[in-house]
């Protein structure tokens, strides 16, 4: 059955859309599940508006918590979150900034950051809330640094190849890490140590313009036996693609994108789901309600037929477009 929504509801899409802040979002939406009209035709997009609403006040209630019990705590994205960890002056804000278009103090002086500092990093329509931290000094480090590596999805080491101390700067963060119970896992899948979290990362040479080409290599290769090694610049070329599908590798996600019975997908916010995800998995990310009523659902590429009808156990691959029933 179609929608056969009104002129006003489209407009007050278009309002949503141009919304900043999540109160305004909340009641527009609102507004929106007020003007469609109630038949069967609109189960799905009522659907769909109540997670939105549902998403957005989870998000402002953690925000009022985060507020009054911890001043180091950051309020979690919809999407993957990766903290910055590197040295003093090894170009952590700078890079944030280059890569997200947030406004993290840098300076050439080192401990510039002093709290976590976050931006969202959008690249080739996958997310990334990035987490610049204070740089680890010596063997040890705060405590709320350590909660937050530990509760992050993966790292970023950021490090000024530029600079011959590297290595020895290299080494003693592993060290502050070990001691905050965290191990740096690569690709390889290493077992970590008993009693340690295994957080994947990514290394990001930085000021990789600025080194000697020979010394370059010699990190480079140093690195990638273990990491996925992107060479970057944040005042000249980040590299913002190699650095994105470096963290979507590292951290095994995809993307999905979601469509309503009888409009088109939405194919500029796909949800950033973990690689092997099915089909229920994803009805219940979208709203509680699909996964409990679900009845089929049909996709769109990959090895499937255009709108193949699937199951709740199909497997998910990357850009494919759901629909679900």
């Amino acid at each position: 059955m179609p929608a056969n929504l009104p002129p006003d509801y489209f407009a007050a899409e278009e309002r949503y859309r141009q919304a900043k802040t999540n109160e305004e979002k909340i009641r527009i939406l609102e507004e929106m599940l007020a003007i469609m009209p109630k038949h069967k035709g609109t189960d799905h997009l009522k659907a769909d508006l109540r997670s939105k609403i549902s998403r957005l006040q989870k998000e402002g209630s953690k925000k009022k918590v985060v507020a009054r019990y911890n001043p180091y705590a950051v309020e979690r994205e919809d999407c993957p979150q990766v903290v910055l960890i590197g040295p003093p002056n090894s170009g952590k804000s700078s890079l944030l900034n280059a890569l997200t278009g947030a406004a993290s103090e840098a300076a050439e002086y080192p401990y510039t950051t002093v709290k976590p500092f976050p931006g969202i990093f959008r690249c080739d329509n996958f997310r990334f809330q990035l987490l610049d931290l204070p740089p680890i000094v010596g063997d040890s480090m705060e405590g709320w640094m350590g909660d937050l590596i530990r509760a992050s999805d993966g790292a970023m080491i950021v490090l000024d190849v530029s600079r011959a101390e590297t290595m020895n700067e290299m080494e003693t963060l592993f060290i502050a890490l070990d001691n905050a119970n965290v191990f740096l896992q690569g690709l390889k899948g290493e077992n970590p140590p008993l009693g340690t979290i295994p957080k994947t990362a990514i290394a990001a040479l930085n000021k990789s313009d600025a080194a000697a080409p020979e010394a370059l290599e010699s990190l480079k290769g140093e690195f990638e036996e273990r990491f996925i090694t992107v060479k970057t610049s944040a005042v000249g070329n980040p590299n913002s693609n190699d650095i994105c599908r470096g963290l979507a590798r590292c951290l095994k996600v995809m993307r999905i994108y979601t469509k309503i019975p009888g409009r088109q997908a939405d194919m500029d916010e796909p949800y950033i789901v973990n690689v092997g995800t099915n089909v229920i998995s994803l009805a219940g990310i979208v709203h509680r309600e699909l996964a409990e009523n679900f009845k089929y659902a049909r996709v769109w590429g990959g090895k499937t037929f255009d709108g193949q009808r699937v199951g709740k156990e199909h497997r998910l691959e990357d850009e494919y477009v759901v629909e679900l029933h």
